[in-house]
């Protein structure tokens, strides 16, 4: 029983005095302002705080077993470690609010806004977060067993290690999210957006992604034992050394995916898809050359589809480059002196200097990232190059058409 009356809270709250490990459960607080109130460790079990103000209060530890929390504002609320299982938090708002070690066992948060909210370790099992707003809310190693996430918004949203297993995540948004690592084992996510999401390493063994989006997703050493993709979409998914055995691809939607290793690109089309995803198909080995190393005078050349990543240093080559071919010049990577020629697809993000113009030739995509540096000319394919430059690179280079254009 509550140890303080309504207005006694109240009056406590207008002298700015603590009322931590106060006894106030069952006590009726609805629409009050508690905003920035000291509740560290107090009593609020069943306690009603429904449309209540507690925008940056602190109920840090703080025991809200059952209480009914509909449409409070917690806005950047401290609730680490604080007890809600069972609690009511129907559309509140908990914008970058903490909850770390929060329990929220079987707690109803149905259309809560979570923005930026902090749930690292919190335990979720059963919660209801149904249509909930945790846009690039902080949830790793959550625990979500058994929740329901239908039609949720978690793009963005940090849940590396999280476990979700047997979780409801129907048409839920994880765009962008990272769930590296991630336990997604029997989930239930037909419909569900997965655009450009990491998952890596992640398990989805027995999953259901019916009709889901996982268009650029990665999903490279991922376990998709038995999981059933039909109706899928996975354009540019990256699947190199996925776990496949019984993967079930009915009618999926793939004009690609990349297959290539950690670092590099290979893009498998058509029937091939099939293959892989099926374990039937081995990408090529990357042929790496390390740091340190140094090449004088060689002329190489990589067969097509081949995957090559350079942090040595080279000096006076000729690099040809077979169609497709991944050619990746590392961030220790320095080519002086040097040539590429033929259709694959280059990647900078250290140093090249051309030998004689122009120093490259024929690419099919020519990419040079925010630490890479080039000094030369590029002789487009064919078919034109797709050209790609991210801010801060250096270049003092000339682009010229194809020569079978002329």
């Amino acid at each position: 029983m509550a140890e303080l009356t309504r207005d006694e809270v109240l009056v406590k709250i207008s002298r700015k005095e603590s009322l931590a490990r106060a006894d106030l459960s069952g006590l009726d607080l609805s629409g009050c302002d508690l905003a920035g109130a000291d509740f560290r460790r107090a009593e609020l079990d069943g306690t009603n705080l429904e449309n209540a103000r507690l925008l940056r209060a602190d109920l840090t530890n703080a025991s809200l077993r059952e209480a009914f929390l509909a449409g409070a504002d917690l806005t950047e609320a401290r609730l680490e470690k604080a007890d809600l299982e069972g609690a009511n938090l129907k559309r509140a708002v908990l914008d970058g609010a903490n909850l770390d070690r929060a329990t929220l066992e079987g707690a109803t948060l149905s259309e809560a806004r979570l923005r930026g909210a902090r749930l690292t370790g919190a335990q979720l099992d059963s919660a209801d977060l149904g249509g909930a707003n945790l846009e690039s809310a902080v949830m790793s190693h959550a625990e979500l067993i058994e929740s329901y996430l239908g039609g949720a918004n978690l793009s963005s949203a940090q849940l590396s290690n999280a476990d979700l297993s047997s979780a409801n995540l129907e048409e839920a948004n994880f765009s962008g999210a990272v769930l590296d690592d991630a336990e997604l084992s029997k989930a239930r996510a037909p419909g569900a957006i997965f655009h450009n999401a990491s998952m890596t390493r992640a398990t989805l063994s027995g999953a259901q992604f019916v009709r889901a989006n996982l268009v650029g997703a990665d999903l490279r050493h991922a376990r998709l034992e038995s999981t059933e993709f039909a109706g899928a979409m996975l354009t540019g998914a990256r699947l190199f050394g996925v776990s496949a055995a019984g993967v079930r691809l009915n009618e999926i939607s793939a004009e690609w995916i990349d297959a290539g290793p950690d670092g590099g690109q290979k893009r498998v089309p058509g029937n091939d898809i099939m293959a892989l995803l099926e374990g039937r198909l081995q990408p090529s080995a990357t042929r790496y050359f390390g740091e340190g190393d140094v090449l004088r005078n060689a002329a190489l050349e990589f067969g097509a589809g081949s995957s090559v990543e350079i942090d040595s240093r080279f000096e006076n080559c000729t690099i040809t480059l077979g169609d497709g071919t991944d050619l990746v010049i590392g961030h220790c990577g320095v080519l002086k002196d040097c040539q590429i020629n033929g259709t694959g697809n280059v990647t900078v993000h250290g140093l090249f200097f051309e030998r004689e113009s122009p120093g490259i030739v024929g690419p099919r995509q020519f990419v040079v990232s925010s630490q890479g540096a080039v000094v030369g000319t590029v002789e487009q394919a064919s078919q034109n190059t797709v050209f790609a430059f991210e801010p801060g690179c250096r270049l003092r280079m000339r682009i010229v058409r194809s020569r079978s254009q002329s």
